[in-house]
């Protein structure tokens, strides 16, 4: 697999293994309940370990480690946003 498509697939798998942990939150308003807490919060963690260990078959271990950090933040921090812009427009007429 080329060094692009290493980075694909950790964005991948990083971004599925966000989504699974913001969806076992209880503030997630996705859902109409929140993902079982265990479960999804040890498959997300799963999913942000291998997504490292994709990242480090072509980078160095501090720059994955910066990579993924960095991500995390953006979709974490994104992610909400995006979920209250799309539930604000589905609520107006």
């Amino acid at each position: 697999m080329t060094e692009t498509g290493f980075l694909w697939v950790s964005t991948l798998l990083a971004f599925t293994g966000s989504a699974l942990i913001h969806l076992a939150s209880r503030h997630q308003r996705l859902l109409p309940r929140p993902l079982p807490r265990k479960g999804a919060m040890a498959a997300g963690f799963a999913l942000e370990a291998t997504a490292f260990l994709v990242v480090l078959q072509c980078r160095s271990p501090a720059t994955s480690a910066f990579m993924l950090v960095t991500f995390l933040m953006a979709a974490w921090s994104l992610t909400p946003l995006f979920i209250a812009l799309a539930t604000m427009r589905r609520k107006t007429p």
